[in-house]
C-alpha cells in the first residue's frame, strides 16, 4: 500500500505531515480506527488521557503514534519497530522428521538425532557379524537409538539370536539404562521381547530393578501404552515360574483401578489372571473385591470387571460374588451396574443365581419394564430362578406389563419358559391373564404379542 492510499485510510484530509520521516497528526484525532498497519484488530494504544486532552485541545502540532520509517518497508521491515506482519501468511515449516518417532530428540534428549540414528543404522551389516559387533563396540551409545529404528532392531534381534554371550551382554549394557523407552518404542519392543525371552536370571534381575525401583511408576506406564503392553504382557509371561512376578503384579495391583479403567492397562490384567496361579494374583482379586462397586458402576470399568468376573479363581472368587449379590438391587437398577448381574447370571452357579434371583424379589416389574432391566429379568426367567419371577408376575401389573414397549418382551419370555420347565405353571400364568378384567386392552399395541401365545380364544369379560 502506498503512502497515499495509507493516508486516506487513516486520517481526514490535512491532518498528516512528513517531517524526517516520522508521522505526525495536527489537530483532531484520526477518523478511522484502523492501525497503521492495516490491521481491522484493533488500534495503536492511545495516549494517557491527560496527554490526550491536552493535544486535542492544543493547536500546536502534536507526535501521537510511534515513530514510523518508510525506509524500513522498502527494505523489507514493517515500520513501528516492525510488528507481526499479519498480512504475510506465515511460511509452512516441515518438520523433515515428521514421520519419525519424536524420542530423536525432543523427548528423549540423550538419544541421538535421528540423521545420526540413520547414519548408525548404516554401519549394522549383518552379512559380517564380526565388523557389526565391532561397530557396536566403539559406539556404545548409540545402541538404544538403534534398538528404536525399523532395519537395526532387526539387525540387533538377530545378534541375539547367535546366543553369544559376549555379543548379548554388548546389547543388554546398551540399552539397560533406557529400558523404558525400549519397551514402549514401537521397534524397540522386539528386542525388548527378545531380551526376556532369553531367561537369564542375572538379566531379569536387572530389568525388574529397573521397573520397580524407581518413583516413575514405569510398570504402570508401560501398561497403558500401545506397544508398552505387549512388552509387560511377555515380561510376565516369561516370569510366570518366577518369583520376580510377584514384583509386577505388585505394581499392577498399586495402579488397580487406573488399568482396569484404561482400554490397554485392563488387558495386562486380564494377562496376569490367564497366566498366573490364584496364589500369584491375590494382590489383584483383592483389589477387584475392593474397589468391585466402583468399577461396576463406572462406564469402562464394568466391561473390565465382568472380564475379571469371568476368570477369578480360588475362594477370593466367591467373595467377589457374594459382594456383588448383596448390593443385587443397586447394581440391577444401575444403568452399568446391570451388565455385571447378568454377567454373574451367565456363570451358570446356581448358588449364586439363586441369591440374585431371590434379592431382586419386588423389583422385577420395574426392571420389566427398562431397556436394560428387561435383559436381565429375561436372564432371571431362563435360569433357576425362574420361579422368582413367575410368582411376582402373579400377583402384579401383569396387563400392564404386556402393554409395556420393554415388559411385553420379558412377558413373552415368561410364557415360553414357564411352558417348558412347568406345565401347571404356564397354566396358571395364563389363568392369571384371562382373570385381568382389562384383558380386551390387549387387542391393541404390544398387549398383541401376548394375546398370540395365550393358546386361546380371548371371551371378552363382562364388567357389569
Amino acid at each position: 500500500m502506498d503512502s497515499t492510499s495509507l493516508e486516506t485510510l487513516q486520517h481526514s484530509d490535512g491532518n498528516l505531515r512528513m517531517n524526517h520521516g516520522n508521522v505526525e497528526i495536527k489537530g483532531n484525532m484520526p477518523s478511522s480506527s484502523l492501525p497503521w498497519n492495516g490491521s481491522l484488530t484493533g488500534v495503536l494504544p492511545s495516549l494517557e488521557s491527560s496527554d490526550r486532552v491536552g493535544t486535542l485541545g492544543s493547536s500546536n502540532t502534536a507526535s501521537l503514534f510511534p515513530s514510523f520509517d518508510f525506509t524500513q518497508t522498502l527494505m523489507g521491515g514493517y515500520g513501528f519497530g516492525e510488528p507481526d506482519p499479519y498480512f504475510l501468511a506465515p511460511p509452512t515449516w516441515n518438520d523433515p522428521l515428521q514421520n519419525h518417532a519424536s524420542f530423536f530428540s525432543i523427548e528423549n534428549p540423550f538419544l541421538h538425532p535421528y540423521p545420526e540414528a540413520i547414519a548408525a543404522s548404516e554401519n549394522l551389516n549383518m552379512g559380517n557379524v564380526e565388523s557389526c559387533v565391532g561397530y557396536l563396540q566403539g559406539n556404545r551409545d548409540r545402541i538404544i537409538t538403534l534398538a528404536m529404528l525399523e532395519e537395526s532392531s532387526k539387525h540387533l534381534q538377530d545378534l541375539i539370536l547367535i546366543k553369544d554371550p559376549d555379543i548379548t551382554k554388548l546389547i543388554f549394557e546398551g540399552v539397560i539404562d533406557n529400558i523404558s523407552q525400549l519397551m514402549t518404542s514401537q521397534y524397540g519392543r522386539y528386542l525388548f521381547q527378545k531380551l526376556v525371552e532369553l531367561k537369564d536370571e542375572d538379566m531379569l534381575q536387572r530389568i525388574m530393578d529397573k521397573l520397580t525401583k524407581s518413583d516413575r511408576n514405569i510398570i504402570y506406564n508401560a501398561s497403558i501404552d500401545r506397544y508398552g503392553s505387549y512388552s509387560v504382557k511377555k515380561l510376565i509371561k516369561v516370569l510366570q515360574k518366577s518369583p520376580l512376578v510377584s514384583e509386577v503384579v505388585k505394581a499392577l495391583a498399586n495402579s488397580f483401578w487406573d488399568l482396569m479403567i484404561n482400554q490397554t492397562g485392563q488387558y495386562v490384567i486380564l494377562e496376569c489372571l490367564d497366566i498366573l496361579d490364584s496364589q500369584k494374583n491375590d494382590l489383584l482379586y483383592v483389589e477387584a473385591i475392593d474397589k468391585c462397586l466402583k468399577l461396576a458402576t463406572d462406564e469402562r470399568g464394568c466391561g473390565a470387571l465382568n472380564s475379571f468376573i469371568e476368570r477369578i479363581k480360588g475362594p477370593r472368587r466367591d467373595q467377589l460374588l457374594e459382594q456383588i449379590c448383596e448390593q443385587v438391587v443397586f447394581l440391577s437398577l444401575h444403568q452399568e451396574g446391570n451388565f455385571v448381574v447378568q454377567c454373574v447370571l451367565g456363570l451358570q452357579n446356581p448358588a449364586f443365581i439363586q441369591k440374585i434371583c431371590y434379592g431382586l424379589r419386588g423389583y422385577y416389574v420395574k426392571l420389566s419394564m427398562q431397556k436394560r432391566g428387561s435383559h436381565l429379568v429375561e436372564k432371571c426367567l431362563k435360569s433357576s430362578g425362574l420361579v422368582h419371577v413367575v410368582q411376582e408376575f402373579q400377583s402384579n401389573q401383569l396387563v400392564q406389563l404386556a402393554k409395556d414397549r420393554y415388559g411385553n418382551y420379558v412377558l413373552q419370555t415368561a410364557l415360553k419358559e414357564v411352558k417348558k420347565a412347568s406345565g401347571v405353571l404356564h397354566e396358571s400364568l395364563v389363568m392369571k391373564l384371562r382373570s385381568c378384567h382389562d384383558l380386551r386392552d390387549l387387542n391393541h399395541g404390544y398387549g398383541r404379542n401376548i394375546l398370540s401365545l395365550m393358546a386361546a380364544p380371548i371371551v371378552p369379560l363382562n364388567r357389569a
